[in-house]
């Protein structure tokens, strides 16, 4: 069906319009890949159908192990060479990132290594470096993380400003400000402050144009 209608002027069937195509497309798609209508309509709206089903099926790949390197404690190359003594097979993951690595297989529990205790890394989604890149903060400024649980982006905050200025790490849910501690505890965070309140009251609490950047990446 993809290729009749990348092609539609010498592929169709005669009598038959692109609607139809598209409706057996939907149909197929819903039926292999389990999305609903909505989100149907709305990637066959924004692609063309080939590079559709190809979002479909990259989201059907499992997503890769991966993880940042804490530059307050430790240099990428020396993180990897002493995971790779350990048995875990990773490489750097790639131009876009100075920090980032990706594990493919690994003879050992990656989320309880030495290294891990010791916090020279943080498992982390490649795609939660992207926010704190874009936000760029610079050392010595006062930023707010608005949902920082579990602290993944908090402590790159942190380290991209090397400890300095002032963070807050907001986080609404009482229940995950634990996880927010322990990390930024075991990744050497100085730099910190968490609490807990509703991000809308927050400029009550710290003030009107009190701080220099916001990072919100809600869930």
């Amino acid at each position: 069906v993809c290729g009749v209608l990348d092609d539609f002027a010498r592929r169709r069937e005669a009598g038959r319009s692109r609607a139809d195509y598209l409706e057996q497309l939907k149909r197929d798609l819903a039926t292999y890949y389990g999305y609903n209508d909505y989100l149907l309509e709305a990637l066959l709206a924004l692609l063309p159908p080939s590079e559709a089903v190809e979002l479909m099926e990259a989201n059907e790949q499992p997503r890769p192990i991966t993880l940042r390197t804490n530059t307050l404690k430790a240099r990428r190359r020396e993180l990897a060479a002493a995971l790779i003594n350990r048995g875990v097979n990773l490489d750097p993951i790639g131009e876009w990132s100075k920090v980032g690595l990706v594990v493919y297989d690994s003879k050992v529990p990656i989320g309880a290594t030495p290294e891990y205790m010791a916090g020279h890394y943080m498992l982390q989604g490649a795609s939660s470096f992207m926010p704190c890149m874009a936000l760029a903060p610079q050392p010595g400024e006062t930023v707010v993380d608005m949902a920082a649980a579990p602290g993944g982006k908090t402590t790159y905050l942190a380290a991209l400003m090397r400890n300095t200025g002032y963070i807050f790490a907001n986080e609404i849910n009482p229940q995950r400000l634990r996880s927010i501690v322990g990390n930024l505890s075991r990744m050497g965070v100085t730099n910190t402050a968490v609490c807990n309140y509703d991000g809308r009251e927050l400029g009550k609490v710290l003030g009107h144009n009190s701080v220099d950047r916001v990072l919100l990446d809600a869930p």
